[in-house]
């Protein structure tokens, strides 16, 4: 899955489908800033075989910045893997950068099937479903301490903090998480 600006959405689909090796372009996913696409191209050009190969992931969506390079965040068990990965879709003509790396320790780790799954690519774009005024009541709680058990602050403290009725900050927080709940319990079946 590849994220582009909605602006150039149209211009980036029709370069693409001209493209002799590109079979398909559908949108997935779209609003007024980003549109989310998949490239389906001819089998000889998949980078799949060659991810599993060397049991690295692509963490989606990637995107496409203007000039045509393609910007891949990566998760890859060692440098080793990511190093297997470079060398075998180097031989089919694709020319990888390392921009920068980040090393997981065994706390942050996760599991590789989280990050292959849409969920994850739907919990990455959650804020875009939230309001502000519902990110800022949504963060302030779990910041506050809302959601621990026992409550460490209430709804009228936090309407007290946001500067708000109680009932309009009880609201807005019914609906952030009537948002964000579902997308919870997607990637919670994913990684179960």
């Amino acid at each position: 899955m590849f994220e582009i600006p909605t602006k150039d959405a149209e211009k980036t689909i029709r370069l693409l489908k001209e493209h002799k090796e590109v079979l398909e372009v559908p949108i997935i996913q779209q609003n007024a800033r980003l549109t989310h696409i998949i490239i389906k191209q001819k089998k000889h050009l998949a980078t799949a075989p060659y991810l599993a190969k060397a049991n690295v992931a692509w963490i989606s969506p990637t995107w496409t910045e203007p000039g045509g390079l393609d910007r891949v965040t990566m998760i890859a068990p060692s440098f080793e893997n990511l190093k297997k990965f470079m060398d075998l879709v180097s031989e089919k003509g694709y020319d990888l950068k390392i921009k920068s790396k980040r090393y997981l320790d065994a706390k942050s780790n996760v599991s590789l099937e989280a990050f292959r799954s849409s969920g994850f690519t739907k919990l990455q774009t959650a804020s875009e479903l939230l309001t502000d005024r519902q990110m800022e009541v949504f963060d302030l709680a779990c910041k506050y301490g809302y959601y621990e058990e026992p409550k460490k602050v209430s709804i009228r403290e936090l309407a007290e903090k946001l500067g708000v009725s109680e009932s309009t900050c009880a609201e807005l927080l019914r609906k952030s998480e009537r948002k964000l709940m579902p997308i919870l319990n997607e990637i919670l079946r994913i990684i179960r």
